[in-house]
């Protein structure tokens, strides 16, 4: 069963990679893009200016499945999901290494600590999160 991943608006985008550019010591770019008009142009801009041709993911730190969730139909969490605070540019390969390889800072990975909070729930008989979208709730598909 998979976790309500409420949608990233670009004004969320943007104060993330704005925010990892100034910690590099890059406001140039910041103050630079101000100029360009489509905000979608501006997002790629800076991730071009931080990142180069590399492709990159929109990480959430910490991952949404060890967060507290306060609303699983609606996907509400604590910290909220588009809380750009927890959210992190990386490129693919670190993502993947967070993600699969090691935690951040700690000594299981994403996966593992997703594994074992289910496993511990499944342990004391509690449901991890709703079933998304309830049944009976999608559309039907129309005959051809």
């Amino acid at each position: 069963m998979k976790l309500v991943r409420p949608y990233i608006p670009l004004s969320v985008r943007l104060e993330v990679i704005a925010r990892q550019l100034q910690m590099c010591g890059r406001l140039f770019d910041v103050l630079s893009v101000e100029v360009i008009p489509k905000r979608s142009t501006r997002l790629a801009f800076m991730l071009r200016r931080m990142f180069g041709d590399q492709k990159v993911h929109l990480d959430h730190d910490p991952p949404l499945m060890l967060r507290e969730i306060v609303d699983a139909d609606r996907g509400l969490y604590n910290p909220a999901a588009n809380d750009p605070r927890y959210l992190v540019y990386r490129t693919e390969q670190e993502h993947r290494i967070k993600t699969f390889v090691r935690g951040d800072g700690a000594q299981f990975s994403d996966a593992a600590l997703r594994r074992r909070e289910i496993k511990r729930l499944r342990k004391i008989g509690l449901p991890r999160y709703a079933r998304w979208p309830p049944r009976g709730s999608r559309p039907m598909r129309r005959a051809r």
